[in-house]
């Protein structure tokens, strides 16, 4: 078995402590209208990661454990914080970068706990989609004809 990196390790920590459940690499909340899904993504083209954000809309239709791309909104984390912190976040996801592992950890878990918790409440309804954290997320996410027909409210 090969060992885990400190990017696999602090995902899954905080995979372990933000969401319920987990399955095929993906870690899924679920409340009464959505599926919030978050996935570890590694590059093909070197030690580099990229976190998935994906939400799965219940009106459509029931679905226990949806991966990221059979979701109605998809995106990339990197595409939801604001300037700045997408460019820190690339590097503490770019096992290249010169940074200790102790110092990757915390501020990993910090851009996770400020900026993905918020996205993954307002995440929990239609509703929250619609406005604030939750319209961001969708603003900056691939939304699938249903989805959008959903969030329209139709």
């Amino acid at each position: 078995m090969s060992q885990r990196n400190v990017i696999q390790t602090t995902f899954d920590e905080f995979g372990r402590a933000a969401f319920t459940t987990k399955k095929s690499g993906s870690r899924h909340r679920q409340s009464a209208e959505t599926i919030v899904v978050l996935h570890l993504q590694k590059s093909n083209y070197g030690p580099r990661y990229y976190v998935n954000v994906a939400v799965w809309l219940l009106e459509a239709g029931p679905a226990t454990a949806p991966k990221p791309w059979e979701c109605h909104v998809q995106t990339r984390l990197g595409r939801v914080v604001p300037r700045g912190v997408d460019d820190r976040l690339r590097e503490l996801l770019d096992l290249d970068a010169p940074i200790a592992d102790d110092v990757r950890r915390e501020e990993l878990l910090g851009v996770w706990r400020e900026h993905l918790l918020p996205v993954r409440e307002a995440a929990a309804t239609l509703n929250g989609l619609r406005s604030g954290d939750g319209l961001r997320l969708v603003q900056a996410s691939l939304v699938n004809g249903e989805g959008q027909r959903l969030l329209a409210g139709r």
